[in-house]
Formats: structure tokens, C-alpha cells, sequence
């Protein structure tokens, strides 16, 4: 019996299928193993973000502490309760924490379960998980582990004390039933949808084969029509035996292994083809290649290559057409024939990483080198190329290049000639300049003598009264001009001495609040005389204490803030800036920036500014007048320091120098100075209108240690000072801006003064020298001056200075009167606050008499004769009068201690506004709720002692 062929469908169908069947289990596996972990990682994430909640909740330090002893303690059930409650809300199976004895040993901590807790201090069991968490990294249990209460997965958190210790390692343990179901439910999931896909899969796979056949009916035709236009190109153009003709006989057959016969078949004759057309185009490249002596084409990929075109006069080297490996070849012909100093760099070149990375930004690559064999000396140059454009490649890469060897002997010597001459010459300029360099150097010093002697004699000769107005003129510009010219030759002297190298950098520590207030000393200065507004401003925290040349880096500013001056018209203004921008190991990276609104430069001038005897202006008719070196030196002293410097201008605008430099950090910081003042123990008060000013104050006052307030005028000064006097907390130093609208420091101090007397400490700041108004300021009763801008050093030394000045103590208390037999009014609708004040003043032998109300406090006190009570305390809200219209009131009527008594507000209320409020009715000091004792027995005295002073001045 004949068994029918299957069809090529119904094979298609059935290999399809079983393909479907396979990959699908296959998918299955890895979707069901995939899922499996996802899920597995999404538990243990929740079990993780539970536990470390609960973590979050608990104090190491308490838990380091906690003993078994210590149960029925508030600690104890503090933390029980905390463990409680999450397993409550969380519905866990188990939470409590775990204490590591060591060794992997570990005990219960608390354990809140109701039921069967954890006894403190009895072995938990061992997981890898919970030694990881003691480490101080979170964990789940990767496996299940056994204990008394079941089989469980535990999450484990680390709780760390305040030294950065793990303390304990909260634990919560998932029942591995439910952890185990949590898993299968998305696998089910998963089987029937790949059971889905399988079975459409296969109902899909019917419809496609449909469309198979016809595309292979498609082929056939497609491959026939193939074979006969190659039958047509080979009889078109000369190509040598090994075609075959016979592609496209029987093509009707219903087989994919008849199918691909055939193509293979065409294939062989098209590699035949294309192989006898390569033959030919390698003659006609080997015919191109006449101005080398050699070319090669080399496969970088399979480090293969073919020689087109050989030396004839070279019988060692590779013939025509035949095969070489590359990388042997060539390192065999640089070791046997490159002169040893060009080797290297010749291996290096022929490397294929460096080929393919050299093409990748070049079309033609070269490297030179000089060839020595069979008794010749001669340089020869190699080149390559890519075959192909890297543009033109799909993956930017070259594989293959064409290689090129020439001998290039002749141009090189010329070459080499031409350099040998231009290096002698540069020897020639190098010699001149150093020759340059010591003459400008000696003359320079040959001309200072001279110099030194006719200043110093004209100085002499100024001090000469009876020199006429007329010589005395003479002689004062006479003297203008030697100190202009002594200024040329230092300048000289100076670039000198950079050029040939003799200038050397200290590196010493030095107070970099020091030189700041030095410069703005001195700039101050020449800004006054000129009429220009000066500003030193630092954006940022800067140290007291740096290691440098300090004198140098004051050269470099000055010189800059010296042009800007020079160069800045009446009225403008020169703006200085310091601004720390990083600090990296021992070393800071400080940014000094110096703008002015002066004349400026043009743009086409700026790339010179900093070249020698370099000015915008040479004509004679430059009314500014200069060496043109001031810049040059400048530059270069920065560039020694490993700086930079930039300019940026604009003519008729201004001018902005940036220099940026870095200094080492110095060990020597505030917090290492002696001192008899604990920065934490001063509350200053900031005054400045300019906002930035003001902020970097407080700033650099926080970061010593400084409580600091600021505000922005001196009307607001007063009020905030008022505040504190009325807290009983009053400042101890009030630091003033001397220049500010309205009411400027002065104006402000003498404010002060008023109002207090000499009990706060008031300091001016000013922005240039503070000698030119210190008699002012002292007149208007001002305790120190200090210049900006502000170092929190500076303020503590002035601080300090007042008060050794002044041979007083800065934190003394205040004279107080004795409570003993005292009688106090006291203002309170409130039954148990009242009783509660009544028997702290009873403590002290005091006694009051309680109003319910202000409105009967007023009428107990107009009752009452002069002096029966020493003071008022008074609830601020109260029914029918509150204790600000009762304070009030008390203030105005006409009897001689309604002024004088102290009247004290008490309220729960302590914002600034409710201070305010209660000075404004007329008391004296506001004291918040809950009032502490010894608080209000040191204001009572204090009060009461300051009323009876002003009553009875001492004689």
C-alpha cells in the first residue's frame, strides 16, 4: 500500500504546533518562575516597609537601656504599648524586638502578643536575615524557619541609638501558610493564561499557513525570474568557467529542502561572479597605487590582509595577492627595520583599537618614522584609510582599511631642517629676553637708589615753614612725580622678577579678616577722597584663618580695586565681593569679585588687558596715565597660585574682575581661641537696611554659636528691644549699621539710650575705617565701632574689649529687693491659678491679695494707701476688665506710685504682638504661662528694687 505525502501545509501546520507547544511550556516555566519572584520580591518589600514603620516608632536609646527588671516601668510600657498598637492596625501574626548578645546570639526583647509572648531575654532562633538587620541593614527571611509558635517568614529592622549603634532589631513574623498563598494565587493566574494563548495559538496557526502557501508559490516565481536575469548578466559580460545554468529547472516541487537547493545553487554562482569582478577591481586599484611602494588591504576584524601592490626592488615583502597576518607581519618588519626610537610609537599606530578610534574622527590617518635595512637609512611614512566611510556604515565602525607604505626621505630632511632653524632661533629670543630680564631688573634697582634719596630729601625740604607757597609747590610736584615714577620702576621691577622666576609664594597662616579690613582700610579711603561709594560684601562663610601668601593676594586685590578707582568717575561706585564656592579635603576655593561703574573697555580690548605694557589708551592725551604692567603682574601672580582671572566690560558701563583662587584650610578656628565669653550665652540684635548684609550677619553669628536677631531699620530696632526688655530677656549687644534711612545708627543709639541707659551694649557697624566717626558715635553714647564686613571673631574681640574696657561683668545680675513681708495685687478670675501664684509667693514670705477681675484689681489699688503694694501681677484676660484696660487705668490715675509700681503681665499667650500689647497699657515686664517660680521671684525683685531706686535715688 502507497502512503500518501503529507502536504507541505499540513507539515507546516503540525511543526508549528508543536513549536507552539514547546515554546509556550518553555514561556510558561519561565513566566510562572518570573511572576513567582516578582511576587515574592512585592511581599517581602510590604513585610519590609512594615517592620521598618514599626522601627521608625521605637528610641535606640531606650531600647539599649531596657532590662528584664525594668517591666511595669513607663519605658517598658511605652514601647509594649507602641508594639501593641502596629500589631493591632497591621493585623500581623507576630511583632516584637530582639536583642543581640553577640556571637549570633540572640534574645526576645518585648514581645505585645497577648496569647503566648516571648519571655525578655529567651533565645530567638537564628536566620540569616536577622544577623544581616544586627549589621544594620533591613531583611527577609529568604526560607521559612520553625519555632515553638509555628513556621513563619520574619522581616527584620535595625533600631539605631543616638551614637549610630543598632540597639535592637524589630521583628515581624508571616505565617508561611499565607505567605505560601499569596505565591500560588498569581501563578494560577498565569497557567491559565498561557493555556489560552496555546489553544488560540494553534486555531490561528490554520489561518496562516494559508497565507504561507501563497507566499512560497510567491518565491518560486521570484526565484525563477532571478535565475534567468543572472543567465542574462553572465552572457552580458566576460566572466571565466564555473556557472551553472541549470537554477531554474524544476521549481513546481512542493519541498522547502528542494527550495533551498536552489538558492543555494545561485548563491555559489553569485559568489563566483562576485569573486571574478574583485580580481578586477584589485588590478585596477594595484594600477592607482603608483605613488606608494607598497599596498595592502587589511581586515581589522579577522586581522587578515591581501597585498595589492609590491616594491619591486623589495624581495622581502609580501607578494601580489598573497595573504598576510596583519599584526605579525608588521611588528616583525618594526622590529627588524624601525629605528628603536620610532618602534613604539609605530606598534601603537598599527594597533586596531587605536586605527579604529583614529578613524573614527579622521579619513586619513599617518605616522613617520625612519627605516633602517640592508644598509640604507631612509624615513618612510605608512597611511590608512577605511574602505568605507564611517558615516556610511550602519554601526559608525571601521572593519577593514586600505594601507599604504611610501618613502618620504627627501620632504622629511627639509623638514626637519627647517625645525632645527626655528628652534635655534627660539633659543636666540629665549637668551634676549632672559638678557631683557636682568637688565630691567639691575637698571631698576640702580634707578630706586637715586629715587629713594630726592623723595626723601624732598620730604625733608617740605617740612621747611619758611618755604614760599610758590617753592612749596614746586616741591609738592615735584614729589607727586618721583612717587609716580618710583611706582613705574617697582612696577617694572616686579614683572622682572616674575619672568625670570624669582618670585616665590609663602605658605604661612594668616587672619583673613585682617587683610580684608586692611584693603577696605586703605580703599576706603582713596573712594572717599574720590567721592565713590565702596562696598566690601561676603556672599557666603568664609574662615577666620587660612594658610597662604597673604601678601600677595592683597597685591592682586588692591591692583584691581586701585583701576577700578582709578578709572571710576565722581559719583560711581566700587562694589567688592568675597564668596566661598566650595571645600574640597584641606583646601577652600574662594571667589573674589570687584565691579565698578567706571569708563570701561571695548570688547576688542579686553583679550590684551592682560598682556605687559599693554594699555587701551596709549596717546598722550590718556588723562589716566600707567606702566600697562599693573594687570600683567596680576595675572601672573594669580596663575602661581593655581587661579584664575577673568574680566568682563563694557564701555561706557563698568568693569567686573572675577578672580578665583584656592587657599589651604586652617586648623585654627574661632572655637580654638581663648576666650572668657561663651558665644551660646550672647543674643545680639542685627540692625542693617540692606538685606543681604543683615542675613549674612546672622549667618555667620548662628555658625559661632550666636543667637541673633535681625531687623531692617531703626524704628523697628527699638521696638524689638522693647520685646526683650519686656521678656525679661533682653540683648546683651545691638550691632547698628551707621548709614541707614530715616534713623541711621546714631540717631538709633541715642534712641537707646533714652530708654535704657547703659545696660545694653551698642556697637556701630561701619563700611570703611570707623577712626573717621568714632567721636561721633561716642558722643552719641556708642560702645565700640567694628568695620564690615562682619567676622563673628570680630564681634566676640569687640564684645570682649567693651567689657574689659568697662571693667564690668556681661552677664551680672541685676540688684534685687526683698519679697519678705511684701504685699502683691494679684489679678486672676482664675480660682486654681490664683492659689497656685498665692503659695509660690508665700514661699518667699510674701502676700497677696487676689482681685477676680481688672475692674476690682483697679478699685483694690485706688482704695489702697501709697506704697501698700510693691507690685501688680495681672492676668491679661479677665471678665468684665481685662488687665489691659485695668493696667491702663492704674497708670492714669493721679496719685504718685500709680507710675511707679511694677505691673507684670501674666498670660498664656507669649507671641511678640501680646508683649507688645502689654508694654503699650503701661507694664513693665510679660511673663508666660505656666509662670516658673524662680523667674518670677528674680523679675519681682529685680522690679520692685529698680521702683524703689527711682523713688529714693541714692545720694
Amino acid at each position: 500500500m502507497i502512503r500518501k505525502k503529507m502536504s507541505l501545509r499540513a507539515r507546516a501546520i503540525l511543526l508549528v504546533a508543536i513549536f507552539i507547544l514547546v515554546s509556550n511550556l518553555v514561556l510558561g516555566i519561565i513566566l510562572v518562575t518570573q511572576s513567582r519572584n516578582a511576587t515574592k520580591a512585592q511581599i517581602n518589600d510590604r513585610m519590609l516597609d512594615i517592620v521598618n514603620s514599626a522601627s521608625a516608632m521605637l528610641d535606640g536609646d531606650v531600647l539599649d537601656n531596657l532590662k528584664a527588671e525594668d517591666k511595669g516601668s513607663s519605658e517598658y510600657q511605652h514601647v509594649y504599648d507602641i508594639l501593641s498598637r502596629f500589631k493591632e492596625n497591621i493585623d500581623l501574626d507576630y511583632i516584637y524586638y530582639v536583642r543581640d548578645e553577640g556571637n549570633k546570639n540572640f534574645t526576645f526583647g518585648i514581645d505585645p502578643d497577648p496569647v503566648d509572648p516571648g519571655e525578655f531575654g529567651s533565645p530567638v532562633v537564628y536566620t540569616d536575615a536577622l544577623y544581616e538587620a544586627s549589621q544594620g541593614t533591613a531583611a527577609v527571611d529568604k526560607e521559612p524557619y520553625q519555632d515553638r509558635w509555628g513556621v513563619f517568614y520574619s522581616a527584620f529592622s535595625p533600631v539605631f541609638n543616638s551614637k549610630g549603634e543598632v540597639a535592637a532589631i524589630v521583628t515581624a513574623g508571616f505565617n508561611a501558610d499565607w505567605y505560601q498563598k499569596q505565591l500560588n494565587q498569581n501563578q494560577r493566574t498565569i497557567i491559565i493564561a498561557i493555556v489560552l494563548f496555546l489553544v488560540i495559538s494553534i486555531i490561528l496557526t490554520f489561518f496562516l499557513t494559508r497565507q504561507f502557501s501563497r507566499e512560497m508559490n510567491s518565491i518560486k516565481k521570484d526565484l525563477r525570474d532571478l535565475s534567468d536575469d543572472f543567465s542574462s548578466l553572465t552572457n552580458e559580460f566576460s566572466v571565466e568557467g564555473g556557472i551553472k545554468t541549470e537554477t531554474a529547472q524544476d521549481l513546481e516541487e512542493d519541498s522547502i529542502q528542494g527550495l533551498a537547493r536552489h538558492i543555494s545553487e545561485l548563491r555559489d554562482n553569485l559568489r563566483h561572479y562576485v569573486s571574478n569582478s574583485t580580481t578586477q577591481a584589485n588590478s585596477m586599484i594595484t594600477a592607482m597605487a603608483s605613488d606608494y611602494r607598497a599596498v595592502y588591504y587589511i581586515n581589522l576584524d579577522e586581522n587578515d590582509g591581501i597585498c595589492f601592490r609590491q616594491d619591486p626592488n623589495d624581495s622581502l615583502m609580501t607578494k601580489e595577492g598573497e595573504h598576510l597576518n596583519y599584526l605579525e607581519r608588521f611588528s616583525s618588519y618594526a622590529e627588524n627595520n624601525i629605528d628603536e626610537s620610532y618602534r613604539e610609537g609605530f606598534l601603537n599606530f598599527i594597533d586596531p583599537d587605536n586605527v579604529r578610534e583614529s578613524l573614527m574622527t579622521k579619513q586619513i590617518i599617518a605616522y613617520r618614522y625612519l627605516v633602517r635595512r640592508e644598509g640604507r637609512e631612509y624615513y618612510e611614512m605608512i597611511r590608512m584609510a577605511g574602505v568605507r566611510r564611517i558615516e556610511d556604515r550602519d554601526d559608525h565602525t571601521v572593519h577593514a582599511v586600505g594601507l599604504g607604505l611610501t618613502i618620504i626621505d627627501e620632504e622629511m630632511r627639509e623638514s626637519m631642517a627647517k625645525n632645527q632653524a626655528l628652534a635655534e632661533a627660539l633659543t636666540l629670543a629665549e637668551d634676549a629676553n632672559i638678557a631683557k630680564t636682568s637688565f630691567l631688573s639691575n637698571m631698576s634697582h640702580e634707578i630706586r637708589t637715586p629715587m629713594n634719596a630726592i623723595i626723601g630729601l624732598n620730604n625733608l625740604a617740605l617740612h621747611d615753614e619758611t618755604l614760599s607757597p610758590k617753592t612749596r609747590d614746586y616741591l609738592e610736584r615735584t614729589g607727586d612725580s618721583a612717587r609716580h615714577l618710583l611706582g613705574l620702576i617697582n612696577d617694572i621691577l616686579d614683572m622682572s622678577r616674575i619672568e625670570s622666576g624669582r618670585i616665590v609664594l609663602n605658605r604661612e597662616e594668616f587672619s583673613f579678616s585682617s587683610m580684608l579690613e586692611q584693603i577696605n582700610t586703605m580703599v576706603m579711603s582713596q573712594c572717599s577722597d574720590k567721592g565713590l561709594r565702596y562696598e566690601c560684601r561676603i556672599l557666603s562663610k568664609v574662615d577666620d584663618y587660612y594658610i597662604g601668601d597673604d601678601t600677595k593676594l592683597k597685591e592682586v586685590l588692591i591692583n584691581i580695586l586701585s583701576n577700578a578707582i582709578k578709572f571710576t568717575e565722581a559719583s560711581g561706585s566700587v562694589i567688592f565681593t568675597v564668596e566661598r564656592l566650595a571645600v574640597f579635603e584641606d583646601k577652600s576655593t574662594l571667589r573674589f569679585c570687584i565691579k565698578d561703574t567706571g569708563i570701561g573697555m571695548d570688547k576688542d580690548y579686553i583679550p590684551k588687558i592682560f598682556d605687559a605694557f599693554s594699555q587701551e589708551d596709549g596717546s598722550r592725551k590718556n588723562k589716566f596715565g600707567s606702566t600697562g604692567l599693573g594687570m600683567a603682574i596680576t595675572k601672573n601672580i594669580v596663575e602661581m597660585m593655581n587661579g584664575t582671572i577673568q574680566v568682563e566690560s563694557e564701555k561706557g558701563v563698568g568693569t567686573e574682575f572675577v578672580v578665583v583662587i584656592s587657599l589651604i584650610n586652617s586648623l585654627r578656628q574661632d572655637g580654638n581661641l581663648d576666650r572668657f565669653i561663651d558665644p551660646k550665652s550672647l543674643h545680639v540684635l542685627v540692625v542693617d537696611d540692606e538685606e543681604i548684609a543683615a542675613e549674612h550677619a546672622r549667618m555667620i553669628l548662628d555658625e559661632a554659636g550666636v543667637r541673633t536677631d535681625v531687623c531692617m531699620s531703626g524704628a523697628e530696632a527699638l521696638q524689638m528691644i522693647d520685646l526683650q526688655h519686656g521678656k525679661q530677656e533682653p540683648y546683651n549687644l545691638v550691632l547698628i549699621d551707621w548709614r541707614m534711612p530715616e534713623m541711621d545708627g546714631l540717631d538709633t543709639t541715642k534712641k537707646i539710650r533714652e530708654h535704657y541707659g547703659s545696660d545694653a551694649l551698642v556697637v556701630i557697624l561701619a563700611a570703611y575705617s570707623p577712626d573717621a566717626i568714632m567721636e561721633d558715635a561716642i558722643k552719641a553714647g556708642v560702645d565700640g565701632c567694628i568695620a564690615k564686613p562682619l567676622f563673628a571673631s570680630n564681634v566676640i574681640k569687640e564684645f570682649e574689649r567693651i567689657a574689659l574696657r568697662n571693667d564690668m561683668s556681661l552677664f551680672k545680675e541685676k540688684q534685687r529687693a526683698s519679697l519678705e513681708g511684701r504685699k502683691i495685687l494679684l489679678a486672676e478670675d482664675m480660682e486654681i491659678n490664683a492659689e497656685i501664684l498665692m503659695d509660690i509667693l508665700e514661699m518667699r514670705d510674701a502676700e497677696a491679695d487676689r482681685a477676680e477681675n481688672g475692674q476690682i484689681a483697679l478699685d483694690m489699688f485706688k482704695d489702697s494707701s501709697p506704697g501698700t503694694y510693691s507690685a501688680i501681677l495681672m492676668d491679661v484676660r479677665m471678665p468684665v476688665m481685662d488687665g489691659l484696660e485695668s493696667a491702663a487705668a492704674i497708670r492714669a490715675l493721679d496719685r504718685p506710685d500709680a507710675k511707679r509700681i511694677p505691673i507684670i503681665a501674666l498670660t498664656a499667650n507669649a507671641f511678640d504682638e501680646d508683649v507688645q500689647r502689654s508694654l503699650q497699657a503701661g507694664m513693665n515686664a510679660h511673663l508666660s504661662k505656666p509662670v516658673e517660680a524662680e523667674h518670677l521671684y528674680q523679675t519681682l525683685e529685680e522690679l520692685i528694687f529698680e521702683a524703689e531706686e527711682e523713688e529714693n535715688p541714692p545720694a
